[in-house]
């Protein structure tokens, strides 16, 4: 059976590598990074990266898994670390790493999940074999100088280029970030030209009117409109549209149309 195994899958240690079925697979750690963080909030696993081109890999557990995916999507993390996995992630860019959750698990038996993986599958990239081994791990000040000093090469900077090129904000996303901004006020001037730009852009910058108040509030998009009047875009999409009243009071126009 070893032997067939070593034919079949050349880079592979031993059967159990074959044999784990993730609970997630994201196959493009660059362009799945959005589903990954979305996925991931709240939630306490084991996850394994893989490289795509040298099958080397690296298992690691999180409390709280997204912020931990955030450390490593951080070029300036990244870059000021000696940490096999960010230098790994740095030389072959995300687009050449894959993402697997081993498991969902409980936040008291996380780090013994972690080292029963790390015992089983010998992944390379962690250097330190003991899980939880790196927490309270400080650097010297020595290795803390030379990460200050370190220049990023040029192949370095083209594959972080690379994967931001694609990061490209959803309108949801543009939506949420203007709600919470909703305490900065701007000119009439400012949000004239912002309005401007939205319309010219998406054509779906939008009047609210209450008709019972007889207000009328701006909004840039139709994610944006949504979002405050708690409901689904294709809601405020529909309502334009058919011209009804959304919960017995909001009349809502497309604002190059009035």
């Amino acid at each position: 059976m070893k032997n067939i195994s070593k034919k079949l899958f050349p880079n592979v240690r031993s059967l159990h590598y074959v044999n784990i079925c993730p609970v997630a697979l994201y196959a493009d750690a660059a362009t799945d990074k959005a589903l990954i963080l979305k996925d991931n909030r709240d939630k306490s696993r084991i996850y394994r990266w893989i490289n795509k081109v040298n099958k080397k890999t690296y298992i690691g557990s999180a409390m709280e898994l997204r912020t931990r995916f955030y450390v490593f999507y951080s070029a300036k993390r990244l870059i000021h670390s000696n940490r096999a996995i960010y230098k790994a992630i740095l030389k072959y860019g995300y687009s050449n790493f894959k993402l697997e959750i081993l498991e969902y698990c409980d936040k008291n038996k996380i780090l013994v999940r972690e080292q029963y993986y790390i015992d089983l599958l010998k992944p390379e990239y962690n250097i330190l074999i003991k899980a939880g081994s790196s927490y309270d791990y400080k650097h010297t000040q020595e290795t803390l100088n030379k990460f200050k000093a370190r220049i990023t090469s040029e192949e370095t900077r083209a594959n972080l280029s690379k994967s931001a090129k694609g990061r490209v904000l959803s309108e949801e996303a543009r939506a949420k970030i203007s709600v919470t901004r909703k305490g900065i006020k701007l000119s009439e001037v400012t949000r004239g030209k912002l309005s401007a730009i939205s319309t010219k852009t998406h054509g779906l910058a939008v009047l609210v009117s209450n008709s019972k108040t007889g207000e009328i509030r701006e909004y840039l998009t139709l994610s944006e409109a949504a979002l405050v009047l708690d409901v689904s875009r294709t809601t405020i999409k529909n309502n334009i549209k058919s011209g009804k009243i959304l919960k017995d009071k909001y009349i809502i126009k497309l604002k190059n149309k009035t």
